[in-house]
């Protein structure tokens, strides 16, 4: 078996939970169910985890096979008999431990890539059934072969409070390893000179025998002077921390060039339940003009460790020059909750949706051709938030009637436009959304586009006598297909969504008989714009 993804790797806004085992490009490989359970819960979603399956042993734990292709013959027809009674292709559904038992080895599934997967695999998860909580397979007996030590590529250091200094300067230093002679180094130009609080981080990652895939390493640990004063194993966590990778890491320097730079000194608000041994949240205090010695031990599950080192002369002396002021910056208490009021913006912040104390900013420019409100600057996307905060915009100049279809969007640096949801009440257009940055108020009267994939033969009218499927093309522009439903005579019927190739279909089965019928699609997005397909066909 091979690995293209461990747990605890950092994924966007979550840690990964489970093993991605390769299936080679392909589809369809038999999934095997691991022990002796029951069938607790069958999910189908068009995105996530796309058509999952949890089995409960009795020691226990829940097993997980996300991104299934399709189920064994047995489970199929009684998730399609879910899906039929809530006329819905999306079903979350708990199940008794007497509804349908496994035995280990039994065929549960087929390989495929549902849901948010961007390539055919297998994600496989065990979890405590109890509290839900992600374990780490490695430590329940899923091994894989593994002789190759972590590798690492960066290291950071960073000036904490707004008087500490590296090398005379209020600014993060990176520094480029050297690898030779199976040792992990640094250039004699990296020199650092530091005064004050200092934190520091690593870009590290692992692979396994065999390998080419850059998975997550098992541990870190940061010493100072041969004292621990930081460290994590990733063993388990919980889900409604996982968005916490967004501290764990430097997410600026995630979202600048995609380094993924591990910070060993925790935030403020930083509530994942991975570390131990943290000593003053894992920052270095300099300020005795001495040498000191800072290592980096980064473990794998197996055993396999790299390290490095890195000589801090420390200074006592703050040669930094007063920092600039942000215009209009107010601080925000990351622990309390925090207000911004302006005639034409309202902004509130609950406690603990920000990880550290932060310098708000908010600036106004000009309204953008085709919106309907100034564009507002809020911080920046390089500042992350662990849960959604309210932002309500006055929209100018927007008609009475446009009101039901206004919306709140994003603004990238590219001018890439993104939907954040929205609606509008006592003049203003309020929605929660998970980031900083650009906002304006703009709206969504367009329906989504629908495009048959296959040729009418006549008007309205269409030939599915050599084919099981009908195939359409579903997308929308702005605020996302949020809603359908097909029926064939008059009869809901199950029309499948893949949402990474905007596509809908629907697999003709033995309940439509052969001759002349009626099909119906009617799809809405989010803000209840509306499409439909009408033709008649013969199967």
């Amino acid at each position: 078996m091979e690995l293209v993804g461990n747990f605890g790797e950092i994924r966007p806004n979550h840690f990964h939970s489970g093993f991605d085992f390769r299936t080679n490009g392909k589809e369809g490989l038999p999934i095997y169910a691991v022990a002796d359970g029951y069938i607790s819960r069958i999910k189908i979603s068009a995105g996530g985890y796309g058509k999952a399956l949890y089995i409960n042993h009795p020691n226990g734990y829940t097993s997980v096979y996300a991104h299934l292709q399709r189920y064994n013959t047995a489970i199929a027809e009684f998730a399609k008999a879910i899906e039929y009674t809530k006329e819905s292709f999306e079903i979350d559904t708990t199940l008794s431990e007497k509804t349908i038992l496994v035995k280990k080895g039994d065929l549960i599934g087929f390989s495929g890539n549902t849901g948010s997967s961007e390539a055919p695999h297998l994600h496989f998860e065990i979890r405590d059934t109890k509290t839900e909580m992600p374990i780490n397979p490695y430590l329940l007996g899923y091994t894989i072969p593994d002789n190759v030590k972590p590798t690492i590529t960066q290291l950071a250091v960073y000036p904490i409070g707004e008087k500490a200094t590296i090398n005379s300067k209020h600014e993060v230093k990176k520094i480029k390893t050297v690898y030779s002679n199976s040792k992990y180094s640094i250039n004699k130009q990296d020199t650092i000179i530091a005064n004050g609080d200092i934190g520091f981080g690593i870009e590290c990652n692992d692979s396994e025998t065999g390998s080419t895939n850059q998975n997550a390493v098992f541990s870190i640990e940061l010493q100072a002077d041969g004292k621990r004063i930081y460290y994590y194993e990733m063993e388990k966590f919980s889900f409604e921390n996982s968005r916490y990778v967004n501290t764990h890491m430097d997410y600026k320097e995630k979202q600048k060039n995609n380094f993924k730079i591990q910070k060993c000194f925790l935030s403020k608000n930083n509530k994942i339940e991975i570390y131990k041994d943290v000593v003053n949240f894992g920052v270095v205090n300099f300020n005795d003009n001495s040498l000191h010695l800072i290592k980096f031990i980064v473990t794998d599950f197996t055993g396999n460790s790299s390290d490095i080192s890195l000589k801090v002369k420390s200074t006592s002396k703050c040669n930094l020059k007063a920092l600039p002021i942000i215009d209009n910056a107010i601080l925000f208490d990351c622990s309390k909750d925090n207000e911004y009021k302006k005639d034409d913006i309202e902004i509130f912040i609950p406690a603990y949706a920000l990880f550290d104390d932060l310098l708000f900013n908010h600036s106004e420019t000009p309204i953008i051709k085709g919106t309907y409100s100034l564009l507002h600057r809020i911080q920046n996307k390089e500042t992350a938030l662990q849960k959604p905060y309210s932002l309500s915009i006055k929209p100018i100049n927007m008609p009475i009637y446009l009101q039901n279809k206004a919306v709140v969007i994003s603004i990238n640096n590219i001018g890439k436009k993104n939907y954040e949801g929205g609606s509008f009440k006592n003049g203003y257009v309020t929605t929660q959304t998970k980031i900083f940055g650009n906002f304006v108020v703009s709206i969504d009267t367009t329906a989504p586009s629908l495009k048959p994939n296959f040729k009418f033969t006549a008007k309205n009218y269409a030939d599915f006598s050599k084919t099981k499927k009908i195939e359409i093309g579903a997308k929308d522009n702005l605020s996302g297909i949020k809603k359908y439903s097909a029926t064939i005579d008059g009869n809901w019927v199950l029309c499948e969504y893949e949402i990474k190739k905007d596509l809908l279909f629907y697999t003709f089965d033995n309940t439509i008989k052969s001759g002349k019928h009626v099909f119906n699609l009617e799809v809405k997005d989010d803000k209840d714009n509306t499409s439909t397909l009408n033709f008649i066909f013969d199967n």
